[in-house]
């Protein structure tokens, strides 16, 4: 037999799997990424959705109602903390009630 027809195949020089994903960061970009995830968890857990009440070609602010009974309860009461507060809006009346700490109640036009 010729030795000069017979080929030898190689197998492949097998590559390890490269992994996807972000580049490794340095502990100064660390840092920084988990203030910034803080800060965006702050504004989630503080998050005041914008709620408007329309009647009638009217519209009141649910927002400003809350401050403005928030500060109605301040005016009488200084040092009580508040820690429930319930409001009934009555468009009809142009009108909002409000109960705080399920023992002051007052009211508020808009």
């Amino acid at each position: 037999m010729d030795e000069e027809n017979i080929i030898v195949e190689q197998p492949e020089e097998v590559k390890p799997k490269r992994r996807g994903g972000r580049k490794p960061m340095t502990p100064e970009q660390k840092a920084e990424a988990a203030r910034i995830r803080e800060e965006k968890k702050q504004m989630a857990d503080n998050l005041r959705p914008a709620v408007y009440v329309q009647f009638q070609e009217t519209q009141a602010d649910v927002n400003e109602l809350v401050d403005r009974a928030r500060a109605a309860f301040r005016a009488e009461k200084k040092r009580t903390r508040i820690t429930d507060m319930k409001i009934y809006i009555k468009p009809e009346e142009r009108a909002a009630y409000y109960v705080i700490n399920e023992k002051s109640e007052g009211k508020i036009s808009y």
